[in-house]
């Protein structure tokens, strides 16, 4: 009765995506006469019926990993009657590889719109604020839509949370230290039209105005730049591991990780410079930085590169240790996890900080059996 019932479960699913013979539709219509078979494809029914699980049924995913995350994730998961219930009409495995795709093509490779509200998740203890400590020694909080006069020099945000100054008097000297806190992002224009867009839990150092034969910052965390092109003043990025030497390109900067810091190239021309060596970069190429360690260049995705400039954030074969860094600058919580064995997975997950942080969590626990909650600033998972 078992391998009927699994066969009549191949032919159903296979009439849902509409490929099905006269005589598979005739040999269903018989079986369905009896109430066990009939029950098993309404339920089936209700599960699949929609446009992504239709699209997904014609490609019939077959992938061994879906297979071994369906087995691990019943072990673990509490499930509702319902759900039992359609497991064992459907085949624990199968039917859970085909809800992880679904919940994969929805939540990690479709664009998702430009939402700009923040994550529900929002702890009290988190600032919302941009400040910028002026050369002179004063600290300034930036908000949208807010302007300041500091000596010579007015500097305000603007509602895109972008900060411009100016210095009609061109006398203003040091500098100065612009500072993104966790969960925010902000864009800087320089004094020659470079523009800067920083991610959170990041900061540069820049003056006002750019005085000698170079245009010189320093960067930490993570930083996108437009430079404006001068052939003859090159454009320098300080970073912890070496610089960066543009004369005109657009570029990332990651320095998040002690000890590593990786320069990408998106146009233009750059050369990396650092104790490990030196490397002039094409386009699509990165610069990785590595303390005590040789100059690396490779490729790189520039999807995933620089989407965190709209609040995403593309993990590949990531373990919870780099989920964990994430979820600090974007969420200000501190990851804990309570089942050691998690700690050797690796996941292939998009984090968008648009999002409330349990739709992501979400995703993992059906994907992956990956349970949590959330306790103060610290996030839980077992």
């Amino acid at each position: 009765m078992a391998e009927n019932l699994d066969h009549i479960r191949h032919l159903y699913l296979q009439k849902l995506a509409g490929t099905t013979t006269q005589s598979e539709d005739a040999e269903l219509e018989a079986a369905m006469a009896d109430p066990q078979v009939k029950k098993m494809c309404d339920e089936l029914y209700e599960l699949y019926n929609s446009p992504e699980m239709i699209e997904l049924l014609r490609e019939r995913p077959t992938s061994k990993r879906w297979d071994e995350l369906a087995a691990q994730a019943l072990e673990g998961a509490e499930r509702s009657g319902r759900t039992i219930r359609i497991f064992r009409w459907v085949a624990a495995a199968s039917v859970l590889a085909m809800v992880a795709t679904v919940m994969y093509s929805r939540y990690f490779y479709h664009p998702q719109p430009d939402i700009k509200e923040l994550a529900r998740l929002q702890p009290e203890f988190v600032s919302d604020e941009v400040t910028i400590n002026m050369a002179g020694g004063e600290r300034i909080a930036l908000r949208p839509n807010s302007s300041r006069l500091v000596a010579s020099v007015k500097v305000w945000m603007g509602e895109d949370n972008t900060l411009r100054y100016e210095d009609p008097s061109g006398t203003a000297d040091g500098w100065n230290q612009l500072e993104v806190p966790q969960r925010l992002d902000c864009r800087l224009v320089l004094s020659d039209g470079t523009e800067v867009w920083l991610n959170s839990k990041s900061s540069i150092r820049f003056p006002f105005t750019f005085t000698g034969d170079r245009r010189e910052v320093e960067v930490s965390g993570e930083a996108y730049f437009n430079v404006s092109p001068d052939a003859g003043k090159p454009f320098v990025v300080q970073t912890p591991q070496g610089e960066v030497q543009v004369l005109g390109t657009t570029f990332n900067v990651n320095t998040y990780e002690p000890g590593r810091v990786v320069t990408s190239l998106v146009s233009g021309r750059v050369r990396a410079v650092g104790e490990g060596g030196t490397a002039e970069l094409k386009p699509g190429q990165e610069a990785v930085w590595r303390e005590n360690g040789a100059l690396e260049v490779m490729a790189f995705d520039q999807r995933d590169k620089l989407s965190w400039m709209q609040g995403v954030y593309y993990f590949k074969s990531a373990d919870f240790q780099e989920i964990a860094k994430a979820l600090e600058r974007w969420y200000s919580l501190e990851l804990v996890v309570d089942r050691p064995e998690l700690a050797a997975y690796a996941f292939d997950v998009k984090l968008d900080k648009n999002k409330p942080l349990e739709e992501f969590m979400d995703v993992l626990r059906v994907s992956e059996g990956v349970r949590y909650r959330i306790e103060g600033k610290k996030l839980y998972v077992f």
